[in-house]
This record gives structure tokens, C-alpha cells and sequence, in this order.
């Protein structure tokens, strides 16, 4: 069974602006049968922690370095948290609606 291409997509970044202060990644759908991909941004200068809240991510279970990406299969951005090594860092997110 052919899964259908979308016909939109959203790209977006989120800052964490105090490493060590987990940010709540924006309010995106997730298409049906999408993966969100969130990607440690290139120039980045540490890694970007990931998690399912902003405790998870402060202790840095999951981590992502400069130019590394993941792709979750979940409902809506908003349920990733990221936070950084380095104050300033970034994310990068795509994903199909």
C-alpha cells in the first residue's frame, strides 16, 4: 500500500537561549503518517538535548551534535523539549502536514 505524498510542509527552528533551560519546541501538526525531523543546527557549538519533557532533556539522555538529526513519529512538535550545551544554540525543524 503506497503511502501518499503531502502537499505541504512546515520548516522552523527553535533557540534555546540559556543551556540548561529546556525549550518547548513549537505548536506544528504532524501529518498523518509524517515524521517530525529535528536536526542540531550545522553551526551549532555543543550538543542539543532531546526529550519528552523539559526534565528529560535537561539531563541529556538523548543528544544530537551539530548537524545530527532525528525523526519522531508523534502528533505535533510541541511534544519535544530540547535544551543545549552551549547557551544560543539551535534546532531545526521540517516536517510534512
Amino acid at each position: 500500500m503506497a503511502v501518499e505524498s503531502k502537499s505541504k510542509f512546515v520548516v522552523s527552528e527553535a533557540t534555546v537561549a540559556v543551556a540548561g533551560t529546556a525549550v518547548q519546541l513549537p505548536d506544528i501538526l504532524v501529518g498523518e503518517a509524517c515524521d517530525l525531523v529535528v536536526k542540531a543546527k550545522r553551526t551549532n557549538q555543543g550538543a542539543i538535548k532531546i526529550g519528552e519533557s523539559a526534565e528529560q532533556a535537561q539531563a541529556g539522555k538523548f543528544t544530537l551534535e551539530p548537524g545530527e538529526a532525528v525523526k519522531l513519529r508523534i502528533g505535533n512538535a510541541n511534544k519535544v523539549y530540547a535544551d543545549a550545551e552551549i547557551s544560543g544554540d539551535k534546532v531545526e525543524l521540517i516536517v510534512e502536514q
